[in-house]
This record gives structure tokens, sequence and C-alpha cells, in this order.
């Protein structure tokens, strides 16, 4: 794949995952103060294509002059007109960061039509992002032109790269690295290792390499893949005639089985993924050129990786509340069908139990959004410690929680409704020194007495805290 079309997808990829109304990667002119449009997507058609941006001009040109980021969360007025547009759209939130690697290289600039649409982790990813694609645009500036004689010898590497890149799953990458056809790259064996978080390598795929050896754990920093794992960096050992030489982490390699040797590794963005080493018995086989060859596939397979991780969890994280770090309302819509097949089934007891906070927007108010959140932190931790396990814990709205209580009848289950019913209204929360106290109703629904889906049992347990509610308010008056 060509630096041109890696950047082009980082760049889609970033869209994707910001939810973006437009991003636009404006490529850095540092001799004319300018920005000039590298690649955008945008749902606009009053988008300027065509637009030149003048460091210092805008909140664009003003990212380019000072390398800070702007970000506005939300317009509260109307925002100001942005050169990037023939006419003023209706933008709720707007952030431009700077590119930069060595140097400037350009500005990334992302915009919505909802507020608050760029949370500090999202920020976070998008930053990475934004490094990546400045150092594919200093290459981009390095990268030979490839329409001479010479760049039709890489046509086939290039297009198979690509349909590395764009593999669906890991174990689509990893089957087309050890399918290279021989018009890119021949060799005698080549093995695939992977590394998990323990920092040890297993061999996933191989070839020609003696079945034992291959099954050794590779460790950072020992043998011929180890090292290159360690350092992420290719290795080349082109003529290793006449020493012994080791490849998977002890002597396994005898004096001329592999006459030369490379590894590249699979990563992207400094996370490694794993490596693959490639033999061949005949000395000087492997150069530079075909050690670069590998490596632009192998940092193919890193990419496609990469994107599918960040794009997982991204749709992870949407589905946890952003105070509390718990699955939220989303989560259960969702995933709904399969927790009913894997919990409500015949000769199964599982109680639902609801929390509902009555006083919880009083309490923001009264002691405000930094004591608020931490209050609601303690209020799944109490849940946690105090109900039985195993159970699910959802915040289900701004002030309802939903516990599901699994293999619990009814008068297991009703005791610690009590007590942390008596624990959360009789007890206050203490935040930072300050005494919160909350006044919350808790209602249980049992299945299948009370209902044969989660829909059904959520709203038999919210029924019964309202009629609790109303009785004691018809008690009290």
């Amino acid at each position: 794949m060509t630096v041109s079309n890696r950047l082009d997808q980082l760049v889609e990829l970033t869209g994707n995952i910001s939810n973006a109304f437009t991003i636009a990667l404006y490529k850095a002119d540092l001799d004319k103060k300018i920005l000039v449009l590298r690649h955008h997507i945008s749902l606009s058609s009053n988008f300027n294509a065509e637009a030149k941006i003048n460091f210092g001009d805008s909140p664009v040109g003003t990212v380019a002059q000072s390398r800070t980021p702007f970000l506005e969360e939300h317009y509260e007025k109307k925002p100001p007109e942005l050169c990037i547009y023939n006419k003023k759209e209706d933008l709720k939130s707007f952030l431009a960061m700077p590119v930069v690697h060595k140097n400037l290289e350009g500005v990334l600039v992302i915009d919505s039509k909802e507020s608050f649409s760029f949370p500090v982790k999202q920020q976070k990813i998008i930053a990475g992002l934004a490094s990546q694609m400045a150092w594919e645009l200093d290459q981009e500036k390095k990268e030979a032109l490839f329409d001479s004689p010479t760049g039709f010898i890489f046509r086939d590497l290039i297009s198979y790269s690509r349909f590395i890149a764009e593999s669906p799953s890991k174990n689509k990458a990893i089957e087309k690295l050890a399918n290279i056809p021989l018009s890119i790259l021949t060799c005698d064996a080549y093995a695939i290792i992977w590394f998990g978080s323990n920092e040890v390598g297993k061999t996933l795929k191989f070839k020609g390499f003696n079945k034992t050896d291959a099954n050794i754990p590779v460790r950072l920093g020992k043998g011929l893949a180890g090292s290159c794992a360690k350092n992420q960096c290719p290795v080349l050992l082109s003529d290793t005639e006449g020493r012994d030489t080791v490849i998977f982490g002890g002597k396994e390699a005898k004096e001329g089985s592999f006459l030369s040797l490379m590894a590249a590794p699979v990563s992207f963005n400094k996370q490694l993924y794993g490596v693959m080493v490639c033999g061949s018995k005949t000395a000087g086989s492997f150069s530079n050129l075909e050690l670069d060859s590998l490596t632009l596939m192998t940092y193919s397979a890193g990419f496609s990786i990469f994107c599918m991780e960040t794009k997982e969890q991204w749709n992870y994280n949407k589905n946890l509340d952003q105070i509390v770090g718990i699955p939220n309302h989303r989560f259960l819509t969702q995933h709904g069908d399969a927790l009913e097949k894997d919990l409500l089934k015949n000769g199964k007891s599982v109680c639902f139990l609801s929390l509902k906070i009555n006083n919880l927007p009083k309490l923001y108010s009264s002691f405000g959004i930094k004591h608020g959140d931490l209050l609601q932190r303690g209020i799944a931790s109490t849940i946690s410690s105090i109900l039985p396990s195993p159970k699910y814990i959802f915040k289900f709205s701004e002030t309802i929680y939903i516990v599901i209580l699994v293999d619990q009848k009814w008068s297991e289950a009703q005791p610690f409704k009590i007590k942390l019913e008596k624990i959360l209204n009789n007890t206050p929360l203490f935040v930072e020194g300050e005494p919160m106290q909350i006044c919350a109703e808790l209602g249980m629904s049992c299945f299948p007495d009370n209902g044969k889906t989660i829909s059904q049992l959520i709203g038999a347990s919210l029924h019964e805290t309202a009629s609790e509610f109303f009785s004691k308010t018809t008690t009290t008056l």
C-alpha cells in the first residue's frame, strides 16, 4: 500500500470513530505559510475543497501557527465563519489538531453538529492517529514517484499490501501473510509469531522450519525473532554461513540450515502484535529490497489489526456510562437478546433490582458536578459490594441503576435489597469529606413470576419502585 492510500485510510478511520460532520487533513507548506487540503470526508455540500488557509488566519490557521490544539465543545451562539465552507454551517463543536512529526506537517480538522462530540478518551485516540498521519506525510515527501520504470516492479507488492491492510480480522491478516505470492517474495521457510500481554511470543503459523524449533516460546530480546520484536525494527542476516543462528530463542538452527534470514515486526503506532521470520537455504537470497517488501506487508497487517481494535474499543466505550464506567442502556439494547438466552432459562431463578436516586439532580445542584460524579461512583461501588455475585450492574438512565442477580430467588434476594435500601437512605456517602445524603427507591422483580423478557422484568421492578414510593407518600399524607 502506498503512503497515499495509508494516509487516506487513516483520515477515513478517524472520521468514522469520531462521528464527524466533516474531517479534513490540511498539508502545511512551511515556506509559503499556507495550508492546502490533502484529504477530506464531509457531509456538507458547501465544503470548499479549494480553500487555502494562511498561517494565523481563522482557528485552523492559528493552530498551524501556534502548534497547539483548538477545541470548542459547545457553540452557544452561531459558530464563526470558517473558510473551509462556502456557506456557514450550524456547527456545535469543533476540533483542530496540529499534525507534527519533526516539523509541522499539517492540521487535522474535525467538526460536528452535536455539542460535546469529542470526549477526553476520543481526543487521545485522535491524537495518536494524528501522530501517525504526521509520519505518513513526512514519508510522502520522501517517497519516490511510482511512475518511473522501477516503480512497476513494486506493482504486485503495493496491491498485496493493500489486500492485507483491508483484512476484516486478525486471522485473515495472518492468513494473507502466510500466503504471500511468489512474485513478491520467495523463501524456503516462514514463521508468524504472535505476542500476548505476557510478552512471550507463540508461533501461530509456520512452514519449512522444524516443528519443535518453531514452537519454542519467543521472548523479547532473545534470538532473531525476539530482537525484532523488542526493537520493533526489521532485521536482516543475508549470509549466516559458518555460524549457528538463534532464530526462536535457543540454538535450534544448525549450521548451514538457513543461510539467509530476515524478520519484520507486525506493529503499528508503536504497538507490537507479532513478528514474521523468513528463511532461505541460499546465502544472499535476502537483501534490503526483500526486507523492505516484507516490512511493508507486515506493517500493513499491523495497520489492519490496529484499525480493528480501535473500532472494537470505540464501540465498547459507547456502551459504557461516561461517569461510572459500567454498561449503559445502549448495552442492554444491543445485547439484550444474548443476555436473555444466557440467563432467562426454564428452571432458573433470576432477580432484577432497580435503584432510583430521586434527589440526584438536587445533589448535583448543591455540591457541583465533581462531587456529583464521585457520588455516583460511590453508589455503584456500594451496589457492587452489598449485592451477591454473580450479578450484572447497568446504568439504565441518569438516575436509575438496574442490577441482575443471577441464581437468586425472591426470598434470597429480598434481604440484600432491604440492606442496600437502609444503607443508602440512612447513611450519607462522604465525598472528599462532604456528607451527601441520597434518597433512594428500590424495586424488585423475579423471573419467571414477573416477566419472561428483560424488558418486562425491568419494567416490573420499576413499577414496584413507583408503587412503593406512592404507598409511602400516601401513608405520610
